[in-house]
């Protein structure tokens, strides 16, 4: 009801053999991309002995063969298996399961991979790597929040950054390159003044930079898998819910990009898109698009009907920067024939490429709430707007965070008056009674 709208997961170097696992994804209709036991040829040895490989191989794929989970197997991961087991292996899944598809290397052939992992802009995300293939691995740093970040950092070790967040990889070497995320933070909003500011604003990053990489995809569907989405331990890289399982801007970002029908803005084309994945095909659609300034007054609308096969994407109509606006939004809306919404979306926009600054001049907003069973209400009651809303599951008797609880959509932001409802639970058992905080940018 709340998940990420993801539907396949990687099973990265077979490390996962439990039972447990592929009667979940056959469950909740997750496939698997199952792979073989070989670490890429830098971090791992070939096999001593390719025999009991083989057979091993032998063993396994006749135990998880009828999991109708199953998508597909590969060699290696990052390399190809030696010519011999490569040959033999694809031989196996041939005759174990025909007409399953087997490939010798997670980077190259039938997919791409090598990332990359680190923080870039939206702009950059859909227009420097290929489309013509399934991408097995692409991430970005992920910033928890700061209710999460203090369960593993010391306190004289929130701030200034230091090398305990490198201990849980926030490193300016490696893959994640954390620079490019510190920067992107400070060129959105400043130099934060302390770690509670900096998580706050990271959201903005992680919402963003998370949604550009699946809505990125749209032009041929082709495909993704993250690395990763969820983390081993406490963790500042490659996740969209955190060790507790908080869920943060990236995990919303990835909920709302991977919606099965979905409307976009691209950037790269500056037109605003309908993606359908798996929605049917459906005619009789209105997509809409207004302009607006910062204060959510509106300055331009644009529209168009139409009609949106599954497995399409549909380009509409172009949308340009305003004149004199430093900071802007989008706010985008498909509705069906009956004028009911489909896909929502927002988009906060700079003239200079991420430089949101200017949202330090709004002026305080003011919201209210109500609970309604498992339905909460988020109403502004302001002539501004109320940006960045993320509401927090906390227990109405001691005040502690509620975690995990499922709520359908955060991190969202309300225009003047504008009103926002969700669901808001906890996990089936968990009987205690919800408080929610409210919070955001400029409440």
């Amino acid at each position: 009801e709340a998940g990420e709208n993801f539907n396949i997961i990687r099973n990265w170097v077979g490390q996962t053999g439990d039972e447990e696992f592929y009667e979940a994804c056959d469950r909740y209709g997750v496939m698997v991309w199952q792979d073989f036991w070989l670490a890429n040829p830098v971090d791992g040895p070939e096999p001593d002995d390719e025999e009991m490989f083989l057979k091993n191989a032998d063993n396994y794929v006749r135990r998880i063969r009828n999991h109708p989970c199953i998508a597909l197997y590969c060699g290696r991961n990052e390399g190809t298996p030696p010519a011999g087991l490569d040959k033999a292996l694809g031989e196996l899944v041939g005759k174990l399961a025909p007409g399953m598809i087997y490939f010798p290397d997670s980077s190259r052939g039938l997919v791409s991979g090598h990332g990359p992992y680190h923080r870039r802009s939206a702009l950059q995300t859909f227009t420097s790597w290929g489309q013509g293939r399934f991408h097995s691995e692409l991430g970005m740093p992920n910033v928890p929040n700061y209710e999460s970040l203090v369960r593993f950092i010391p306190e004289e070790h929130l701030w200034p950054q230091d090398d305990m967040w490198g201990y849980h990889n926030y490193t300016l070497e490696s893959a994640q390159k954390i620079g490019t995320f510190n920067a992107a933070v400070e060129r959105m909003f400043g130099t934060p003044s302390d770690a509670a500011q900096f998580c706050e604003w990271a959201q903005w990053v992680n919402y963003d930079g998370y949604r550009a990489i699946f809505e990125s995809r749209s032009a041929e569907r082709r495909g993704l898998t993250l690395w990763m989405s969820h983390s081993a331990w406490p963790d500042m890289v490659f996740f969209t819910y955190d060790y507790y399982f908080d869920t943060d801007g990236a995990y919303y970002g990835c909920r709302k990009a991977c919606e099965p029908l979905h409307i976009q803005w691209n950037p790269a084309t500056r037109r605003v898109e309908v993606v359908n994945v798996s929605a049917g095909n459906l005619t009789g659609l209105n997509a809409s698009a207004s302009v607006l300034d910062m204060y959510g007054r509106e300055l331009s609308t644009a529209e168009c009907d139409l009609s949106s096969r599954e497995d399409s994407t549909v380009e509409c109509f172009a949308l340009d920067v305003p004149e004199g606006q430093a900071v802007y939004f989008y706010s985008l809306k498909l509705t069906d024939k009956e004028g009911r919404p489909l896909s929502e979306n927002f988009y906060v926009l700079g003239r200079e490429t991420d430089n949101f600054k200017a949202l330090h001049k709004l002026p305080k907003a003011k919201v209210k709430y109500r609970m309604e069973g498992d339905r909460l209400t988020v109403e502004n009651l302001s002539d501004t707007p109320a940006m960045m809303i993320r509401i927090i599951a906390r227990d109405a008797e001691t005040g502690g965070q509620i975690l995990p609880a499922v709520i359908s959509d955060n991190y969202f932001h309300l225009m003047p008056h504008g009103s926002r409802t969700v669901t808001l639970k906890t996990w089936e058992g968990d009987d205690r009674v919800i408080k929610p905080e409210i919070r955001g940018f400029n409440l």
